[in-house]
């Protein structure tokens, strides 16, 4: 099998590292700002065909400061599924940044992202609005592809990893996986334990914990959260007094009526839902959920509209592969209902049963998705008021992890590892390479946003 890191020629040989722990990228690129190595990748789209059709993988290098590196490099799994690692080069520089008084940064575009193969429907003349113009645009896109989908996958993803680990010279990884990317970041674990050194898993789910199952109910235990913080809140609770009552109210009645927010974009009951479930991921749009809702039983969107996104399923091939064929996704799980999410899942739901039909389903190895069992410590930060990962879903990974410790930060919602303190914390960690007695007081001191009154 060719694995070398290659600029142009589809295979090329690496230089013998300069230093132990890094091997040198091709050429220096500056990426946001922040001076690195820049590279390419090839592997094999199939690894069970070598031979066959090569992908390049995008790799950004953020060098250490140290004459000497440590081999243990430090890596970023982005969330998605379908975010680009090397999109948050800038981020990475400043809230990791004291990783590279010692150790290397290592950011790799998940195939089927960002510089790595990328997959992508093309955008549509017509926003397609009925189920079969929605299974026409994928039928068209598929037909299209120049590239095998079920090799897009999670467990592949992690092998690419492997292989970056490999060529780079590096001994092992301290991962950090961001919401979905903790769910790559756990299956790198079992398919690649022995080059694990540290784990952060920020915002994420235990791999045997179906997504879906639990949606509607975290997302509304989230929403509890909130309510009861504006009820304790002399100011939230004197302006918005029966704001929660009134979202039930709007999603009944924008269901049976939708509402017009924009020429192109028009929002029902449901759809309100799902805003409102967006807002929650954030501690800081979170605490406008009393003001937009109150607003909007008033008649004045604006506030809303803020939150709002551009609407339309993901064109990711890659997005649409994992989904509809990993089992953590919990496809066909169905929530204990009596939430205000109810209808919002049973619509995402719906929106995947017309689309998965139509792609390939990929082979899933059990042994992938069981709890990683491992001895490398590991890190999980968890936001208190976490809408779709919160801390009930890393119940027992004491029983697994041994060496994980767990820390939650009071009032924030999901992927909350750029906020205050954890920044730090992390790097702390991976210098220690334990999470025992790791004074991590400093995460319950995080203030939370207070509300918009207006």
């Amino acid at each position: 099998m060719c694995v070398a890191l290659a600029i142009g020629a589809a295979c090329s040989t690496v230089p013998s590292p300069a230093a132990p722990g890094r091997a040198p990228l091709p050429r220096k690129c500056t990426v946001q700002g922040i001076e690195a190595r820049c590279g390419s990748l090839a592997v094999p789209e199939n690894r069970d065909r070598p031979g066959g059709r090569q992908i390049r993988l995008r790799v950004v290098v953020l060098p250490s400061r140290a004459e000497k590196p440590l081999r243990d490099a430090f890596t970023y799994l982005a969330g998605g599924p379908g975010g680009a690692a090397t999109d948050h080069v800038s981020a990475a520089a400043s809230i990791w940044g004291d990783v590279l008084a010692r150790r290397d940064i290592v950011l790799v575009d998940q195939r089927g992202t960002g510089g790595s193969n990328p997959l992508e429907c093309p955008l549509p003349t017509t926003p397609p609005e009925t189920d079969e113009a929605r299974r026409a645009y994928v039928r068209d896109c598929l037909a299209g592809l120049e590239a095998d989908p079920t090799r897009y996958g999670t467990s592949q993803a992690a092998d690419d990893l492997e292989a970056v680990r490999k060529a780079l010279g590096y001994r092992s990884l301290n991962v950090y996986g961001t919401s979905y990317g903790a769910t790559v970041a756990q299956v790198f674990v079992n398919r690649h334990s022995r080059s694990v050194r540290t784990v952060v898993l920020d915002g994420g789910t235990l791999l045997d914990i179906p997504f879906y199952e639990r949606y509607a109910a975290n997302g509304a235990a989230a929403l509890e959260q909130v309510r009861r913080r504006c009820a304790a809140d002399r100011a939230c609770r004197s302006a918005f007094p029966d704001w929660s009552a009134t979202l039930l109210e709007l999603i009944e009645r924008w269901n049976e009526t939708p509402v017009q927010l924009s020429r192109s974009v028009r929002l029902s009951g449901d759809g309100l839902a799902s805003v409102v479930q967006s807002m929650t991921l954030s501690a800081h749009s979170a605490a406008s959920i009393p003001l937009a809702v109150s607003r909007a039983a008033a008649g004045d969107l604006r506030t809303l509209t803020r939150f709002v996104g551009a609407g339309g399923s993901s064109r990711s091939v890659m997005y649409w592969t994992i989904m509809c064929s990993e089992p953590w996704v919990g496809l066909d799980a169905r929530g204990p209902g009596g939430t205000y999410l109810d209808g919002a899942t049973t619509a995402a739901l719906e929106s995947f049963a017309t689309v998965c039909p139509l792609l390939p389903r990929a082979t899933q190895r059990a042994s992938d998705w069981r709890r990683p069992t491992t001895k490398a410590p590991v890190l999980a930060l968890v936001g208190g008021a976490d809408p779709q990962d919160p801390v009930s879903n890393l119940a027992g990974i004491a029983a697994v992890m041994p060496r994980s410790r767990v820390v939650v930060v009071p009032g924030y919602g999901h992927a909350i590892g750029q906020y205050g303190c954890l920044g730090r914390l992390a790097v702390r960690f991976v210098e220690r390479g334990t999470a025992a007695g790791l004074d991590a007081s400093c995460a319950r001191k995080i203030p939370i946003p207070r509300f918009s009154l207006g």
